[in-house]
């Protein structure tokens, strides 16, 4: 029953209480004779509904004043609950309404306080950006990565990290459409006073479905300073090494070139001292050339180059190497050429490095092919092999320096273990990728394959030609 029924009903029954007094007190009377009595009455009825009011306003007071409490951020605050009534109700809802809200603030307070120790406690920088790309918070890390006298809150992510490219990231990112998955870019930047970092962009979608985005920093400077000095030392060595070994070459020749009266044993010796001196200029020649790619720049514009005659060119190299295990190396490119954007002689060094490396892993009297496939503006070029292939588990390291899949097999292969780590790295410097997966086209063994960019406008032909 509503507040305003009951003191209706209320000021009803004592008007009908007043009227009715002077027909019990005054049966003999009429009522109009008997006016102080309703007077009486009437009065009693106003004190009555002045109370009753009274009361109801001190209610709705109270309800007031803890509804703003509440809404002030005093989540304790509680009425204390009337016996009877609708007051009652009123109260024990609005009551179990704070206690909820209680709960649940101290919930989102619990969580904010542990993801800020987890943020706050990374050594990564930490950037979080909003829908406009504006930055809403770092955490301590990336202050210290990027020290400032503050307000960088609100600012758009290039003026506290002077790189464009990284500027160009996160709009990257903020602009793309929405997906299920979050867009991400990871860049690598360089800061200035050797300062370098691997940076990762994932788009942030919020709970209102708009995109926001976060971006990790991770310091790579001491790996960059350890990569240099591991680099500067290889280098220095190779140097160090190469007079001397040119040194014990052209000795173990000039014996032998005359082994008349030389015991035989003393002639194996000689041959063992030139092979494994011929062994070693070669892995000294291949960590100076892997040593130049690496200190090469990136170039900016390749030139355009024919993929044709450059595998001819590393076919020619491997030919020798070849004929003593009776392998052809066959080629399915096209007699008009491929063009692609490479510079022509690591161009070459790749094919001779692929085609070197499934001649020495072939069984006697196989045969290696070398195909292409064009499209999207790349063209993916394959080398397959038939030897034992490479397992699943070595197909990430192959490419490593000095790796290989079968250890034992080094010392009689000859090989340096730096063929496929150069050949990584010229086709990663001219934009491109390289990989390794099971032969295909009814070939046992490997198939290696690489990408590179082709000149614009140009549809390079796929029809396969004699080699």
């Amino acid at each position: 029953m509503s507040l305003g029924l009951r003191l209706f009903l209320s000021f009803a029954a004592v008007a009908a209480l007043a009227l009715a007094l002077p027909l019990v007190f005054f049966p003999d009377q009429p009522m109009a004779q008997a006016p102080a009595a309703l007077v009486l009455a009437l009065a009693a009825a106003a004190v009555a509904g002045f109370f009753l009011s009274r009361r109801a306003a001190r209610s709705i007071r109270e309800t007031i004043q803890v509804a703003e409490a509440i809404g002030r951020g005093d989540y304790a605050k509680r009425l204390l609950v009337p016996r009877g009534g609708e007051f009652e109700t009123l109260a024990a809802a609005i009551n179990e309404m704070a206690r909820g809200i209680e709960v649940q603030i101290r919930t989102i307070t619990a969580q904010k306080s542990q993801l800020e120790a987890i943020l706050n406690g990374m050594k990564e920088g930490v950037m979080v950006l909003d829908a406009e790309g504006k930055i809403r918070a770092v955490n301590k890390a990336f202050d210290q990565i990027f020290p400032g006298n503050g307000g960088r809150l609100g600012r758009p992510p290039i003026e506290v990290v002077p790189c464009a490219r990284f500027q160009a990231a996160c709009d990257a990112v903020l602009a793309a459409p929405d997906r299920d998955a979050p867009p991400l870019m990871t860049l690598e930047i360089e800061l200035g006073q050797e300062r370098f970092y691997d940076v990762n962009v994932v788009g942030l979608r919020e709970a209102r479905g708009e995109l926001g985005a976060v971006a990790v920093f991770h310091d790579l400077s001491d790996f960059k300073r350890l990569d240099r000095a591991r680099k500067d030392f290889a280098a220095n060595v190779t140097h160090e090494l190469r007079t001397p070994l040119t040194s014990v070459k052209g000795y173990a020749e000039t014996l032998l070139q005359d082994t008349s009266g030389l015991p035989p044993e003393r002639v194996r010796f000689l041959e063992v001292i030139l092979k494994n001196a011929n062994h070693m200029s070669k892995m000294i020649e291949d960590m100076l050339c892997l040593a130049r790619i690496e200190d090469s720049p990136v170039p900016a514009a390749p030139p355009r180059a024919d993929a044709l005659q450059a595998f001819l060119l590393a076919r020619k190299e491997c030919e020798s190497m070849a004929e003593e295990k009776r392998i052809a190396i066959k080629s399915r490119l096209p007699g008009e050429g491929v063009a692609v954007l490479a510079d022509f002689g690591q161009l070459a060094q790749v094919f001779r490095n692929l085609v070197e490396n499934s001649v020495k892993y072939s069984p006697e009297g196989s045969f290696v092919t070398v195909s292409h496939q064009a499209g999207n503006g790349t063209v993916t070029f394959c080398v397959q092999d038939n030897g034992p292939g490479v397992p699943h588990e070595d197909r990430l390291r192959v490419f490593e320096r000095f790796y290989r899949v079968e250890k034992h097999r080094s010392k009689t292969s000859g090989s340096t273990g730096l063929g496929l780590a150069i050949a990584k790295h010229i086709v990663e410097r001219h934009g491109g990728r390289i990989w390794v997966e099971r032969a295909r086209d009814g070939m046992t063994g490997a198939a290696f394959f690489f990408t590179l960019a082709a000149p614009s406008g140009d549809d390079p032909a796929k029809a396969p030609s004699q080699g």
